[in-house]
């Protein structure tokens, strides 16, 4: 199994973990936020962690005396910038938001697979057909096709695929790269078995529980092993790479490798963990799992 982090993100900084918490530096802003496996002590003294632009406040967390500052969606806000906040990758910008779920838009970690997907775009020697599912703000999204390929991005959100088509206008993309599909990726997909669609790769970020906008409730469990399958029906009969990321799920990098192995051949699969490094200490966060063909 594979441990891998970024190594050339110039936007971001993992300074401290630790009592259940990670900061972070994002294009020059601090933030603190609930980490669940941050279980260990902390290395900076809470004097430096005070200094944060921003705190995520969950239900264990108080804001402290003397810090009166306004909330917004559960953040308790210092100083603050009213200009946009930019994290760019490579040549590509993202815009960031404080969102209520304590996330900002990008997840850093996922730039290891980025870096992934897009040199196996650029070596392929065609503009691939992609289709990424629970595409969320377009990261994936953006970096595949700036790397040459034609991309479906498919999520129930539509604020978050409003956020996306921006994140794309704002890495100077053409929209004829792009189709924006704001659906159930199930029930998207399987419309695209029934239409007989073919995708040369398939990203896929499905989160361990979720609700789309009309209720639908999605369990990983349940759910991912037949999502896997039915994408099996539409790839190409020789696809460029299937990508699987999970988060704060019950299974195993191992798990995920051996659910690609029902549709692709196992010994070109590879699996492992997402980490982030921190500045200094040498620890590592483990972030998410991953799965990958190609």
């Amino acid at each position: 199994m594979n441990i891998l982090h970024p190594t050339n993100l110039k936007d971001h900084q993992l300074l401290d973990s630790g009592r259940g918490q990670k900061l972070e530096r994002f294009s020059g802003r601090l933030i603190s936020r609930p980490e669940p496996n941050a279980v260990w002590e902390r290395k900076l003294d809470d004097s430096f962690w005070s200094r944060a632009d921003a705190r995520f406040l969950n239900g264990k967390t108080c804001p402290e005396k003397g810090h009166p500052a306004p909330q917004t969606n559960g953040w308790e806000i210092g100083k603050w910038s009213d200009k946009p906040w930019i994290f760019s990758y490579q040549s590509l910008k993202f815009e960031l938001k404080l969102s209520p779920y304590k996330h900002t838009g990008i997840f850093p970690e996922q730039a290891v697979n980025w870096d992934w997907c897009g040199e196996l775009i650029r070596e392929c020697g065609y503009q691939p057909n992609i289709l990424n599912l629970f595409g969320y703000t377009g990261a994936a999204t953006v970096a595949a096709a700036a790397a040459g390929a034609k991309v479906t991005q498919v999520d129930s959100s539509k604020p978050a695929a409003l956020w996306a088509r921006h994140n794309a206008a704002l890495s100077g993309m053409k929209e004829t790269s792009f189709r924006w599909i704001v659906d159930d990726c199930s029930k998207f997909v399987e419309r695209e078995v029934k239409r007989k669609a073919r995708y040369d790769a398939v990203i896929m970020d499905p989160p361990s529980f979720g609700r789309d906008h009309k209720g639908k409730i999605f369990r990983f469990g349940d759910d991912v092993p037949e999502l896997i399958n039915a994408c099996g029906k539409i790839l190409s009969d020789e696809p460029l790479f299937f990508l699987v990321n999970a988060y704060s799920t019950n299974f195993s990098a191992q798990a995920l490798k051996n659910l690609l192995a029902d549709i692709l051949p196992l010994k070109k699969i590879e699996c492992g963990e997402l980490h982030l490094e921190e500045k200094d200490t040498g620890r590592s966060l483990p972030c998410s799992i991953f799965a990958r063909y190609g």
